[in-house]
């Protein structure tokens, strides 16, 4: 019993992950370097796609699958992430992972920029309530923002996260089960998805799978090393499930909105 709680509450992974560890795991020197550039580049991908389903949602529904805090989290993430990756791939002479990853954050940004304008723009009364004006949206939107920033950057120290991992599985975690209880508060189909909702399953498995993108590059990752992880994973894996309950209980969409197509 004592072993068992000396190693879910006292005990720590004894040596943390570095960016070096990247080069080792994604690069041509490593014989599986193929496959483990397939997994990283799927969860890449379902990010992207996530994303996308939230501009489409909100010009069609005029409705985000995803809250302000959300958008405003991500928002500091990968922001940061743009500065944290160039300064990688420099210290590790331009390795392309880097600078990809780099530019594939400044694209994120750009989507999360986009939805927070459309916060203001389009969900503002949905947001804050009727009569809620412009100027007032934005100083609470940037509001959100700064204390993102400063919130992430602080702990990113706190937590040792030199190139981003540590931080990039709470953005996982949180997708997996932030969408389907804010679905859920609304009351409604429109703005969420079954598409989305989909996505987001598997992508909150591939997040949590024994040959998942964050032990592939670190042991500091495993299951030995940190248990963890793993346990939150079953916990988002279950949230990601339960939106599509979530879903089954709210309203149809009508199939047209605006002289719309709704999306499914």
């Amino acid at each position: 019993m004592w072993h068992l709680l000396q190693s879910l509450f006292s005990t720590f992974p004894s040596v943390n992950y570095s960016a070096h560890d990247f080069v080792s795991a994604l690069g041509s020197s490593n014989p599986d370097y193929i496959r483990n550039l397939a997994v990283a580049g799927l969860t890449f991908a379902i990010g992207f796609i996530e994303y996308i389903y939230s501009f489409f949602l909100v010009r069609r529904e005029q409705k985000s699958p995803y809250n302000l805090l959300m958008h405003s989290f991500y928002f500091a993430i990968d922001s940061m992430g743009i500065f944290v990756f160039a300064l990688a791939a420099h210290a590790t002479g331009g390795f392309w992972i880097f600078v990809f990853a780099s530019l594939a954050e400044v694209v994120w940004t750009l989507f999360e920029v986009y939805n927070l304008v459309l916060c203001v723009y389009v969900e503002r009364e949905d947001i804050w309530g009727v009569g809620v004006s412009v100027a007032s949206a934005w100083q609470r939107v940037c509001g959100w923002i700064i204390v993102m920033i400063v919130s992430v950057n602080l702990f990113r120290v706190f937590m040792h996260d030199p190139v981003m991992l540590k931080w990039y599985i709470f953005t996982n975690i949180l997708m997996g089960i932030m969408p389907g209880l804010y679905w859920e508060k609304r009351g409604t189909r429109l703005g969420a998805s079954w598409g989305l909702a989909i996505v987001i399953l598997i992508g909150t498995i591939n997040s949590f799978l024994p040959l998942n993108m964050w032990p592939v590059i670190s042991p500091y990752f495993s299951m030995t090393n940190n248990p963890w992880f793993y346990v939150v994973g079953v916990v988002a894996i279950f949230f990601a499930a339960r939106a599509f309950w979530v879903l089954a209980k709210l309203p149809a969409k009508p199939k047209l909105l605006n002289g719309k197509k709704t999306i499914w």
